[in-house]
């Protein structure tokens, strides 16, 4: 403790009459002591070198001691603080320029987590800090005086990863950082500057528009694993009707493609429609506008229903429409588009503002339509589940038993993403599908140059390098000044499409005279040909150093100024070689300098030297000659033996060097920024190229998809039939060895309705899911796995499939069967294929025989005549067959009785579809299978033919009664009876 500090201290244990103003004197210079204090404590704790080794997740100790230290600090020096600071309010108390600052930030970003950059150091205060520290699991420092300012930190180089640990808890985050360089303040010496860094919110993300901004400063690429199937952002317009129906408009946004999918539907209280929207797009967050106090309660339903965290708010008056967009998009907009889009496009023009993503709508040749009749096939979300198309039932977190994971074997995310697309949306275009199998056979007829060098692009393009993201990400880049892309990807997109170019230009004429019937193939080779033509490419190329990548420096400013190839004449880059010049002779005249300390030391061999990151330092051995030198030489470090300093001249010359170097920085960053500008320019020709991959990309995939064992090419009719020979499941023959072919032969003229019936577990739905998947693969331009099919092109698939309620709606799993079914009646077409699934067992015995009874033969009626196939564990069902001979059919999945020790016989499964119908369910081998108890089987199996006894005793006495009437009133019957038991 220095002398001075010990006297002040020591005059407050005197007895003497002082003034109150001697008094405030005195406690000034204990508070100016303290600061002084604080400060060293600061320097030594936000010391860059030291703090980036520290623990990167745990609780910061270093942090933990400052704060120990401050209180320790303020009890010994004043006994007077502690007693002030108990009688004085938050309001009384003096704040520090930083922490005005930080509740000025606070107090304007209410709705937002707040990640605020103090040195080398995230933090977040207050309740901010508790959320943070929760979700990545770290310290929690409370502040005993003032709650605003407990916090906690991480060091400024994890902000990306824990940036996206924070998002996934479902909250809404402002990233904070320091706006102004401290060399850069000194050197132009503002009149308005303070001592307090400039901080201001630099991006703003939800989980579902953070797109890794926050990883470019590492220069590095990152992992985009979850970019393959990114979420989307909905806004939904429902406009009720009347009680029972819904008008909605939808438009859905994907920030990281660029995607718009828009539509516009009516919806009954079931909400199917929407859930098939919602199932499909999987959002993760949703606005809901309409002009009641709050969502519908069957859209809230169907929202929670798709994901339980889904993040939604409700708007009650939208916004102009034309107050978001410029005029030509206005105009754009309000000519293609009915009023409910309209109101969801302003909408989400609003809402992404605020995270700089609301451009995304000046790319109208990104907007699709959800559904058009006319081009493709409509799937339900009864019908994805029950088909297990995108998601496993039995393990969500895999794909693995979907039909994605069996079509799957692109190489790239943006050829994945189209996949997707052309598997939720089989085409009913005949030519387009036959479009498809050409280019699978062209593809598949052998080694070909062109082919299998495009091949290797793309495999060079693999799953880390996503030219669509990076595309919009430049868009959003370039127009909104919001940084989400690094110079090296920037580079690797620039590089792969240069590649591309030339690969493509030195097959030119092979392309010319490739020997391809595929219409798909040859559009692609042609348009990728013509842009190889263009310039951009190449001009774009020679803008940029070619030697960049292997800058191996670490150092992000570096990889800044060596990023551009200065020597091209066309870059316009004046100002960086202005600045570099400049930066040359700040350099010249530091050795000038050092001449001159040369002959005032009389040391001849005398170099500048860099300890710990500071250049430009003379080390002299301490003794006589340290002592010697001029007063103007300052001290910057030392040990024992040596001491290290810088001229007065030189340390002048540092600070005009690092000006200088910062304005080299910002020339660059400049330049870059129109560099992103003029890609952008060009997004239509670089999105058409990477759309022919894609497409390209998506064909390969289906071939290694028809390239599996026993796949054939389907013949297409344009009857309504299917007629397949020896047909597999095209999953479970993939999963499972030895797996039982069946024949499906259902005509449209006769045998439209199969009636199947057969033992529990006896394969009664997976035959009937091997139809539906055969319909898909065929209408998707796949083979399939079987040894020869006839199958007609087919406009929807429905499905009801499955025993279960839905307790979030409120129904039971009988009102469920029934709203679906009920869906399904209303939406039937001529070219529909209908799969029911034990309809009618929701309820009791009778009433389940009677509806389905009821519904199948109202569906047998319809004019449109459907394609149908009904499961029922209700024999007698099987009489539709004799009152439609020439449309209903009766089939059974095929088994053998076998006689055991036990009480009961059991089954074997052949898992065959065979004519006829079976009256036993044989639910007590099930029992077995799942390991019931022998004699609880046993009992159960006495019940049961006790109670058929008794049946079987009525039935006779109704038989005899029925023969009598007929003898006694009408022969006639007797004929019909006659028939109806042959």
């Amino acid at each position: 403790m220095t002398p001075k500090k010990q006297s002040t201290i020591n005059s407050f244990f005197k007895s003497s009459n002082k003034s109150s103003s001697d008094v405030n004197k005195e406690l000034q210079e204990i508070s100016k002591l303290s600061k002084e204090t604080e400060g060293k404590f600061s320097t030594f704790t936000f010391n860059k070198n030291e703090n980036n080794n520290n623990q990167k997740n745990k609780p910061n100790e270093i942090d933990k001691n400052i704060n120990q230290a401050k209180r320790t600090l303020t009890e010994t020096e004043s006994p007077l603080n502690s007693s002030k600071r108990r009688h004085n309010s938050k309001s009384q108390t003096k704040l520090t320029p930083l922490e005005k600052q930080i509740i000025e930030l606070t107090e304007a970003n209410p709705d937002k987590v707040l990640l605020i950059q103090v040195g080398y150091k995230y933090r977040s205060f207050g309740e901010s800090a508790k959320i943070v520290a929760r979700a990545l699991n770290i310290m929690y420092i409370e502040n005993d005086s003032d709650a605003r300012f407990s916090y906690c930190s991480f060091p400024d180089v994890r902000l990306h990863i824990n940036l996206q640990r924070i998002l996934n808890v479902g909250v809404k985050v402002g990233v904070v950082k320091q706006m102004e360089s401290a060399i850069v303040k000194e050197v132009e010496k503002s009149s308005k500057s303070s001592d307090l860094m400039k901080r201001e919110i630099t991006g703003v993300y939800t989980k579902g528009t953070y797109m890794g901004d926050e990883f470019i400063e590492s220069n590095l690429v990152p992992n985009t694993a979850e970019s393959e199937n990114p979420s989307y952002i909905i806004c939904i317009y429902e406009n009720l009707n009347d009680k029972v129906s819904t008008l909605f408009g939808l438009v859905a946004v994907q920030p990281l493609t660029g995607e718009i999918i828009y539509d516009s539907f009516t919806d009954n209280l079931t909400r199917e429609e929407l859930e098939t929207r919602l199932l499909y797009l999987r959002p993760s967050e949703v606005i809901v506008v309409n002009k009641e106090n709050d969502i519908s309660s069957s859209t809230l339903k169907s929202l929670k229903l798709i994901n339980r965290e889904l993040k939604f708010v409700h708007k009650q008056e939208h916004s102009d429409f034309k107050l978001n967009l410029e005029p030509h998009l206005i105009e754009y907009y309000t000519i293609n588009f009915p009023t409910s889009i309209q109101i969801c496009i302003s909408e989400l023009i609003q809402y992404l503002t605020e995270f700089k993503l609301n451009n995304i709508f000046s790319l109208p040749q990104n907007i699709t339509n959800f559904k058009d009749s006319r081009k493709y096939m409509i799937l339900p979300a009864n019908t994805l589940s029950a088909l297990e198309i995108f998601t496993n039932s039995t393990n969500s977190d895999s794909t693995k038993g979907t039909l994605v994971w069996l079509l799957n074997h692109t190489r790239t995310r943006f050829g994945s993403r189209l996949l997707h697309k052309w598997i939720s949306k089989p085409l009913i275009e005949r030519n387009k599908i036959e479009e498809r199998y050409q280019a699978i056979e062209d593809l598949a007829s052998g080694y070909n140059h062109v082919i299998d060098s495009l091949m290797g692009q793309l495999n060079k393009i693999g799953k880390n390098l996503d030219l669509e993201e990076l595309l919009i990400k430049i868009h959003y880049s370039s127009t909104l000044h919001s940084t989400r892309i690094n110079r090296k990807q920037v580079f690797l997109m620039i590089e792969t499409f240069n590649d591309l170019r030339k690969l493509v230009k030195s097959f030119e004429k092979s392309v010319v005279s490739l020997n391809l019937n595929s219409g798909l193939l040859k559009e692609i080779f042609q348009d990728l040909l013509e842009a190889s033509k263009s310039q951009v490419v190449e001009n774009l190329t020679n803008m940029l150093n070619p030697s960049y990548l292997l800058n191996d420096s670490k150092d992000i400013n570096d990889q800044k100024i060596t990023f551009f190839n200065l020597k091209y004449q066309d870059g316009g880059f004046d100002k960086i070689i202005n600045v570099k010049n400049e930066i040359k002779n700040v350099e010249f005249l530091l050795d000038e300098e050092l001449k001159k300390i040369k002959q005032l030391l009389k040391r001849p061999q005398l170099k500048y030297i860099t300890s710990n990151k500071e250049p430009y330092l003379i080390e002299i051995r301490n003794g006589k000659q340290v002592e010697e030198l001029p007063s103007s030489f300052i001290k910057i470090s030392g040990t024992n033996s040596v001491s290290r300093f810088r001229s007065k001249e030189v340390s002048e010359l540092y600070k005009l060097l690092q000006y200088h170097q910062e304005l080299l920085v910002q020339s660059c960053d400049e330049a870059f920024q129109d560099y992103l500008l003029n890609i952008d320019s060009q997004y239509g020709y670089f999105h058409k190229i990477v759309k022919h991959l894609a497409n390209f990309d998506c064909l390969l995939s289906l071939t290694a998809a028809s390239n599996l064992k026993d796949r054939i090419k389907p013949k297409l009719t344009d009857e309504l039939i299917i007629d397949v020979k020896n047909a597999k499941n095209p999953i479970i023959e993939q999963i499972r060895e030895n797996y039982v072919s069946n024949d499906i032969n259902i005509q449209y003229d006769s045998n439209r309705a199969l009636i199947i019936t057969g033992p529990n577990m006896g394969g009664k739905s997976c035959y009937v899911r091997t139809v539906a998947l055969l319909v898909i693969m065929t209408q998707i331009g796949c083979y399939i796995p079987c040894e020869s099919a006839s199958v007609g092109i087919f406009d929807s698939i429905f499905i009801r499939m499955g025993a279960t309620d839905n307790i979030l709606k409120g129904n039971s799993t009988f009102m469920t069967e029934m709203l679906e079914c009920g869906h399904i009646i209303n939406r039937i077409t001529n070219r529909s294929l209908i799969i029911l699934d034990e309809i009618g067992r929701g309820t009791g015995t009778i009433d389940g025989i009677a509806l389905a009874y009821s519904i199948l033969k109202y569906l047998i009626e319809l004019p449109q005549q459907p394609l149908l196939l009904f499961i029922t564990h209700y024999p007698s069902i099987s009489v539709l067959e004799y009152e439609y001979p020439k449309i209903v059919k009766n089939y059974h999945m095929g088994f053998e009785e076998i006689q055991t020790d036990s009480n009961f016989p059991e089954v074997v499964f052949l898992y065959t579809l065979e004519s006829g119908v079976v009256n036993n369910s044989y639910g007590l081998n099930v029992a077995k299978l799942a390991n019931i108890p022998n004699g609880i089987i046993g009992k159960a199996f006495e019940i049961s033919e006790e109670l058929k006894n008794k049946i079987e005793s009525r039935d006779q006495v109704n038989f005899i009664n029925t023969v009598k009437g007929v003898l006694d009133n009408d022969v006639n019957a007797l004929n019909s009876l006659t028939n109806y038991l042959n």
